[in-house]
């Protein structure tokens, strides 16, 4: 298990890493989400520093970033996220507020914020789990707030469902 040093903060999405940025906007243009720079209602930006990364460390659990850039964009229809590491790459996901269920944690550890994630991914085609580490930051706890309001409000409230033959019931 690796040891991070995260530091989470608001920012507009023109204030992200540029890889984040450019796969963000290659992943809008793509999926036909119109402009990147207006649709995005809240985004922050979570900096994963690797602590004490040992060459013995290194052989027996492959080669992980020792740098970590997250991204994360709300929408009015969409949670959007993105990793970029020093050496795995960049990558984007999206899932449909109408779909996504959003839980927040906080580590007792280390006090660092996160999100949890159950989803399902296009890319995938099928539901998807999974946690977003953030840093201890208010800017971390406003944006897990959001997300989890957004999410709820997205859904349709649930139908009434209706048994006919109850003594109860009144049409």
């Amino acid at each position: 298990m690796f040891a991070y040093r995260r530091t989470t903060r608001e920012c507009s999405v023109n204030q992200l890493n540029p890889r984040l940025r450019k796969a963000f906007e290659e992943y809008f243009i793509e999926h036909r989400m119109g402009s990147l720079a207006e649709e995005a209602q809240r985004c922050c930006e979570t900096i994963s520093d690797r602590e004490n990364p040992g060459r013995l460390d290194g052989l027996l659990t492959g080669n992980p970033d020792s740098i970590d850039y997250l991204g994360l964009i709300l929408t009015d229809k969409f949670l959007l996220w993105g990793r970029s590491g020093d050496r795995s790459g960049t990558k984007v996901f999206a899932a449909d507020l109408k779909d996504v269920k959003v839980k927040s944690y906080k580590s007792r550890f280390s006090g660092e914020r996160g999100i949890k994630i159950d989803a399902f991914l296009p890319e995938f085609k099928e539901r998807a789990k999974g946690n977003l580490a953030l840093g201890p930051e208010p800017a971390a706890q406003m944006f897990c707030e959001a997300a989890i309001k957004s999410a709820e409000q997205a859904k349709p409230p649930p139908s009434i469902r209706r048994i006919p033959w109850l003594p109860w019931r009144k049409d």
